[in-house]
């Protein structure tokens, strides 16, 4: 299958060849679309946002031979567009003063050294991710973030579910210890 998605990217790319085209959406259209409704947990939106996906990749098909597996393009292409769809519909939602009211008695508040150290903890946990290997990374946050399957990961990325363990392993270890250089310092 990998071969007919080159095969119809590069129609696409050179001959903006409009049946390719409808191949590949139909092709990749379900599975895009339970990644973008696994973000937004609302099928009318996920459905926008995967035709504005395949919209910019007809608006962009220019530039389709640069990328070396259009499912993956496409797949990160629908998680930025759902997420940056969060973030618009987050802004939009005003907040009341009466929403903002908290129950002293009930909440407690943390001592400036609690948010000093679960704040540097957090940043340390990203800096250990982004020092992964870069296949180890995309693995990591395809699980971790995108909360993906270690078989539709196999899928997407053409390689075993056993390299796909084999990598969290690393990513865990190597996140594991950077925490805890951290709480030993």
């Amino acid at each position: 299958m990998k071969e007919q998605l080159r095969y119809w990217t590069e129609r696409i790319a050179l001959f903006d060849d409009q049946s390719a085209f409808r191949n590949l959406f139909f092709h990749l259209y379900d599975f895009l679309l339970a990644c973008a409704y696994a973000i937004l947990k609302n099928k009318e939106t996920a459905e926008e946002v995967v035709l504005d996906t395949f919209v910019n990749l007809w608006r962009n098909r220019g530039r389709l031979p640069e990328v070396n597996n259009v499912q993956v393009y496409l797949y990160v292409s629908t998680k930025n567009l759902s997420l940056k769809t969060v973030a618009r519909d987050n802004r939009r939602y005003d907040t009341s003063w009466d929403d903002l009211v908290i129950d002293h008695e009930v909440t407690s508040t943390p001592s400036p050294e609690e948010l000093l150290i679960s704040d540097e903890t957090v940043r340390q946990i990203e800096r250990a991710i982004e020092s992964l290997p870069p296949k180890c990374k995309v693995i990591f946050k395809m699980v971790r973030e995108d909360g993906l399957k270690y078989k539709e990961i196999a899928q997407i990325l053409d390689i075993s579910v056993k390299t796909i363990d084999a990598q969290m392993a690393i990513a865990t270890k190597k996140i594991t210890e950077s925490i805890g250089f951290l709480l030993n310092q």
